[in-house]
């Protein structure tokens, strides 16, 4: 079942966790990796007008502020 929907106000700091399928390791760490995930998070903030305060990548989450 989903959660309810949120009222978020302009301004708001969310939390984003999300799993890889099967919870396997497809994010282990290497220099490519590191400059997809760069690059991805960077096309967000320029289309969307994200603002990231800190993120971190593990071999099979991620958590982005």
């Amino acid at each position: 079942m989903a959660r309810p929907l949120r009222y978020l106000e302009s301004g708001d700091l969310i939390e984003v966790t999300t799993r890889t399928l099967q919870g396997l390791l497809r994010l282990r760490p290497s220099p490519l990796l590191c400059e997809i995930i760069i690059g991805i998070l960077g096309r967000a903030q320029a289309l969307y007008g994200l603002e990231i305060h800190a993120f971190v990548f593990l071999s099979n989450h991620y958590h982005l502020l």
